[in-house]
Order: structure tokens, then sequence, then C-alpha cells
């Protein structure tokens, strides 16, 4: 534009400035509504031609913004003389000119700040590119409540399409010069890093008219709110390629070399992968170490880890003012760091570390390589002293002992958990596990040695092995009877004055009991299903813990401090157990059941043995032909059946309580009996010899009452009726049987009698 074109614009504008001073405050408030819908109309044009139709070839690329720029002073001067020449009614409509004013300005500072936005990410303005789309997204917001009273929905449409658009036109730019700025490169024992300080071109090799640098890179990621998702990259490749790495083994080899325009930061370039020497820095154990080698060992890590922060201070933020441009991201990836690395840092140096006796926890020297170690990381400034994480640990090493035992007892609790140990070992009655409340009655005084007097609130019967407040005699896996003892022994540690580390070790036990629902029942699924005493035992461990469930922490409940007595319990854990124990059982015993009707046969079929019985020679009262033969095939398929229950009954009595093995052969005898009653019940009418021929038929059935044998000390039979709940209707059709063979008998004799007289 030449110059006589802008100074006559100036001219104009100042001439059209004082007209505007001249008019009355009506004529103003005319003039600005007319000057604005002008302005919008405007503004709406240029959207269109930019972006959509290009309705006027004159006005593409045309900016909109001056114009309406020009309207404000007119504006500030209608304000100012509002107060004196105009009525509440104008003031209000001033206000209303005011909205469509800064609505109108809103919408071209938009389009002003999109339409550039091409243009700059190919010169390589990547950070004005960010502004700009950052600038739009801000007054776009801001437009949506102007929407449609002042702003068409159109334009404002048109323009919030675009910057989705171009923002992601210059977030794939961005990853373009993300990927080339940090290049990593490598293999399984080679690690090379090469962060390139400016980009010369873009992915087409077209070169930028501006070189991006490192701190244009930062800016614009910033902006669109992608820095953290970018230096999260970057922390975990640090992390798992660098400093994890050298912490395992700070003997790897690790140098940096710079020059003008890149830097490169390579991990084990001088080592091969069959290094002995490497393999046994490996395979070395920091707990097995030295105080001296300790000390060589974080040594040589502090200096190897303030080579690779000194490479993230330099070289990564190249010329950035970290302290000031960027501060929050280098703060947040310093932070982001050390807070990923620090358990790891925990478990391979610290815990180690911590003295296996607690008389030894203030001697605090062992711990000094750490401190210095963390040192190293806030020299360089990547962490402040509130994330001094060493330093907080050594200041409460009490619990980070506790921390350690518990870990290391859990950790043993786990080991023997899933070990495939199947011993049992017999407890409760007169086995050597003796709980609590066998010694103590319930008001606390401890019974003499011997005595058979009842706690308090508890009665004794005969059968009663050790008392109502005794574990019943069975067998549990070694497994739960570690566990067992562990909790007893953790638990007295529980009477500490410390808070804390009272808390620690009565969540140890907890844990403890939560491994073994989650380990032993995977670990055994297979013979649980298939393996009767595994279940018998595994339903015989849940029932031992939920026993010392109950009584565990009764002595020392007074002694724990006020807190955990107030809320600790292991009650609430019980129900967990009781359900593990059914869940034991129950699909082993629905197998059993399942092979026990299908060896029964035939006993299974509704009216089968009434048919049968229908075909007796009435002159010689014998069953005949094929009817024999089918109940002979009865009795064989009574006495398979019974032998299955046979086989059942002779494991769960020699690992299940008294109680529970009578449980059990009750279960599985009912499906005998059960079926056998139903067939017998069928037969209404039969002749004596076929009433004698039924009862010798069902022997099998009648010789399981031997079964519930009691193992009480008096030797009695247990009542086969509180166990088995199908017993009293086959009694019923016994005694039916019994007395129609009864009765025949009884005629027999009168006849013989009298033939005899």
């Amino acid at each position: 534009m030449k110059r006589s074109q802008r100074r006559y614009r100036r001219q104009s504008a100042a001439g059209n400035q004082k007209e505007f001073e001249k008019q009355t405050g009506e004529e103003q408030l005319d003039t600005l509504e007319r000057l604005i819908e002008e302005a919008r109309a405007l503004t709406y044009e240029a959207v269109y031609s930019h972006h959509r139709d290009f309705l006027s070839i004159q006005l593409y690329g045309h900016d909109p913004l001056n114009e309406v720029a020009t309207l404000n002073d007119k504006y500030d001067i209608a304000r100012t003389s509002a107060s004196d020449s105009l009525s509440s009614e104008d003031i209000e409509r001033l206000d209303m000119v005011g909205r469509a004013l800064r609505a109108v300005v809103r919408l071209a500072r938009a389009h002003a700040s999109l339409k550039e936005v091409d243009d700059q990410i190919l010169n390589g303005d990547v950070a004005v590119a960010a502004s700009s789309i950052a600038e739009a997204t801000t007054l776009l917001l801001e437009l949506e409540d102007d929407v449609p009273r002042l702003i068409d929905v159109e334009p404002l449409e048109i323009l919030q399409s675009q910057n989705v658009k171009k923002r992601a036109a210059l977030k794939s730019e961005l990853d373009y010069l993300m990927d080339q700025m940090y290049r990593v490169n490598g293999s399984s024992d080679v690690y090379e890093l090469t962060v390139s300080y400016c980009i010369m071109s873009n992915y087409d090799d077209v070169p930028y008219e501006n070189p991006v640098t490192l701190s244009d890179l930062f800016f614009a990621l910033t902006e669109l709110g992608m820095d953290k998702e970018k230096a999260d990259t970057l922390i975990s490749l640090l992390n798992d390629r660098w400093l994890a790495p050298l912490l395992r083994n700070p003997h790897d080899s690790l140098s940096v070399s710079r020059t003008k325009l890149f830097a490169t930061m390579s991990i084990g370039a001088f080592t091969t992968s069959n290094s002995n020497s490497k393999q046994e820095t490996m395979s070395l154990q920091v707990a097995a170490m030295s105080r001296p080698d300790m000390e060589q060992h974080c040594a040589t890590l502090r200096e190897k880890w303030e080579i690779v922060l000194e490479f993230v201070r330099d070289d990564i933020f190249h010329e950035v003012n970290v302290e000031e441009d960027h501060a929050d991201l280098f703060a947040y990836m310093g932070g982001q760091l050390w807070t990923t690395l620090w358990p790891l840092v925990r478990e391979e140096l610290l815990v180690p570390l911590v003295p296996a006796d607690i008389d030894d926890i203030s001697d605090t020297q062992c711990m000094a390589p750490l401190m210095e170690l963390e040192e190293v990381w806030l020299n360089t400034g990547l962490i402040t002293a509130e994330s001094m994480f060493v330093r907080d640990s050594i200041r409460s090493l009490l619990q980070t002992y506790v921390s350690k035992r518990r870990y290391d007892l859990l950790t043993t609790v786990a080991t023997i958990l899933a070990s495939e140990d199947s011993n049992t070992v017999t407890v409760g009655g007169d086995g050597p596990v003796i709980d609590l409340l066998c010694e103590y009655s319930s008001g606390g005084k401890k019974e003499e040695k011997g005595s058979q007097k009842a706690a308090k609130g508890f009665t004794m019967s005969e059968d009663d092995e050790g008392g109502s407040l005794a574990f019943m005699r069975c067998s549990i896996s070694v497994q739960a009877q570690t566990l067992v003892e562990f909790a007893r022994e953790t638990i007295e540690f529980t009477q500490t004055g410390d808070e804390k580390t009272a808390a620690l070790y009565f969540h140890a036990v907890r844990d403890a009991f939560t491994l073994y629902r989650c380990l032993v029942p995977c670990r055994w699924a297979t013979e649980l299903l298939v393996d009767p005493k595994r279940a018998f035992v595994m339903h015989n461990d849940c029932e031992f813990i939920c026993h010392h469930l109950s009584t565990l922490g009764y002595r020392l409940r007074d002694h724990w401090p006020p807190t955990l007595k107030a809320s600790a319990t292991f009650v609430d854990l019980i129900a967990a157990y009781r359900a593990l124990a059914r869940s034991s059982l129950t699909p082993m015993l629905n197998r059993v059941r399942d092979q026990i009707t299908q060896a029964l046969g035939s006993w299974t079929e509704p009216h089968w043995l009434s048919s049968k019985l229908e075909n007796v020679d009435l002159d010689i009262g014998a069953l005949a032909g094929e009817s024999a033969e089918d109940l002979d095939n009865a009795e064989n398929n009574l006495t398979v059946a019974c032998g299955t229950i046979g086989q059942i009954s002779h494991v769960s009595s020699a690992h299940l309580s008294r109680d529970m093995h009578l449980k059990v052969l009750g279960i599985l005898c009912d499906v005998v009996i059960a079926h056998v009653a139903k067939r017998l019940k069928e037969t209404k009418t039969v002749s004596d010899t076929a009433a004698r021929e039924l009862i010798r038929l069902i022997g099998p059935v009648l010789s399981l009452e031997d079964r519930f044998t009691s193992t009480a000390m008096n030797g009695r039979k247990a009542p086969v009726a509180k166990f088995s709940q199908e017993w009293d209707c086959l009694q019923t059709e016994i005694c039916r049987l019994n007395s129609i063979s009864a009765q025949h008998t009884l005629e027999d004799v009168e006849v013989f009698t009298r033939t005899n007289l």
C-alpha cells in the first residue's frame, strides 16, 4: 500500500471520529448500531470467503479486525458522554451495543488467529502457531454464550471446525519434532539417546524459514497441554533404559558426547552381552554387601546418575531457563523421575540396609551413602526438599524396619502357601495345637491344667472332645498350621507403644490370611475337584483358621494402642473363610453324588421294582426268569454304590472331624437311601416271599448304618436319622416289609400246630 493511501485512511478515520464527537447521544447510538452491523456482516463475509465459499475474492485473506477495532474508540466516546445526555433506556441500549461489539471483536480476532496458522507451521513458527490456536480456542469458548443472540451459529461453527483441524495439524507437526529432537536407538545391550538442539526442515524435507528450537517445542507443547504427555514418554525412557539399569549395575559403561547441534548419551556401548564381570555384578545382591562395598556401590551409582541428570538439565532442556521459562515442566519431569524410581531405590538399596536387629535402629550411619545419592537430585534442581524420600524414610526408620519385616514375613508365608507340600498334621482334641479359649475362661482367668470345668456361659457334653470351646480333632495342611503359627507370633509385636508400628504388624497378619485365600485355592484347583482328601483338608484348613480368627489377639487387646484397640478385628474375615470352606467341599461332593447316582442304575427309574415283583411264580413263591436276573443286577448296583460311599467314608473318617465326617456320610447315603425308599414305597402289595427277598436285596444299604459309628469316648453309635434325612423313610418301608414277613411266619406256625395236634 502506498504512503498516500495509508495517510488518507488515517486522515479519514480522524475526520470520522471528529464528526462522531459532534453528534448527540442518540445519534451516536444509531451510528454505532449501524457500524457494528456492518462490521458483523464484514466479519461473516471474511470467514465465509476464507474458509468456505469464497463469496468475494477481494476479501480472501482480508482481516476485518482493523475495521472492527476502530469501533472501540467510538464506543468509548459514547460511553463517556452517556451519563450526561442519555436516558436510562438509552444507557441500556448502549450496554447492548457494547456486548454486540465485544462479540464481533472476538469473532474477528478468532478468525485473524486461525487464518495464519498454516503459514506459521510451514515457516517453523510452531510457538506462534500454538499461541494463536490457544487464543482462538479461548475466544470461541467465550462466543458460545453469545449464540444466537449476538452472533450467528454458522460462522462460529466454521471457526470451531477450523480450530480443530489446525490443532490436529500442529499436533502432528509437534509429534514429528518430538521424534526428531529425541531419537532413541539401541538393542538389548546398547541404548543411545540423541538430542537435536534444532530442526531445519519438516517431514517433507521442506526447509523451515525459522528453525525450530527446543524452547519453541516446549512452549508449543505447553500451550496445547501436551507437555506432560510428552514428558511422561521421556521419563519412562530414562527410567527404563538408564536410571534403573544403572541402579542395579552401576558399572555399566555410560558416555555423553556433545556438538553444537546435538548431544548423545549412550549406555552399555563398551560392554558385551557375554561379559563375565557384568554377569557377576548383575547377580550381586545388595543385601549381602558389606558396608565398604555398599559405600563403593552408592559412590559409583552417584557418579553415573549425576551424568544422566546433568544431561537432562543441560541437553534435554538445552538453552532453556528452567527456573523461569519452563520451571513447571522441569519440576514435573524431575519429580516424576524420582517418584517413579523411588520404589526401586527403596527395595534395592534402602530396605536391605535396614538393621536386622531392632536395637540397631538408632545407628543411621549406614544410610549416609543413600543420603548422598539423593543430594545429587537436589543439587541438579530436579527435586525439592519436600521430595527427599530417603531422608523422610530414615527419619521414620522404625516404620521402615517394620515394613521390611512385614515384607519378609509375607514373602515367606507366600512361598510356603505356594509350595507343593501335601503333608498334613492332626490338630484339635488331643492334637498339638491348643486354642487360647481352651486355656482361658470367658472371664479371662486361666484354667488349671486337666480341669474339666467348663468356661462360664458354655456347656460340655460327653461327646465333646476337649469342651465346646476346643477345636474338633481333624487333619489340616502344614501350610495352614504355619499360617496360624505366623499369625500368633506376629500379633505379639502389636504390643509396642508405637501406633503406626502396631498397625503395620496387625495388617501384616490380615494380609497373610488374605494370601491364603488368594494362593491356595488356585494352587489346588484341580485336586479339590477330584481328590477327596485334598477337599477335606482344605475344608479343615478354613475351619481351623476361622476358629483362630475368632480368638486371635484376645490376650493382647488390652495392650494395643487406643486407635488399634478401637477398630482392629479379625472377625470380619470369618465369613469369607466359611464360604471358602463350603466351596472347597461342594464340587467334590456333587461329583461323588453323580457317581453314586450313575452306579445305582435301574434304582433311579420310577416303578422299576414294582414291575419286576409282578413276575412271581405263585405256586413256588419265587421270582422267575428275567426278573430274578434283573434283581441280581440291582443288588450288584447297590453294592457298587455303597462301596463308593465306603471309600469316601474311609478318607473322611481319617481327616474330617467327627461331626463333619458324619454330615458328609449322611449327604452321600441319602442319595442311595432316597432312591431305595421310593422304589420300596412303590411296591404297594407284596407276598411274604417277595418281602423277604426285598429285605435281602437292600442288605448293602442297611449295612450303611454300621458306618455311623461314634468316635466318642463312650463308643456309642451316632443317631443315623440326625445326619441322614431319608433314613426314617427307609425304616418305615423296612418295618412294613418285616410285618408282612412276620405275619406269614405266624400263620405257618399255627398251621403246623394244628396239623400235629
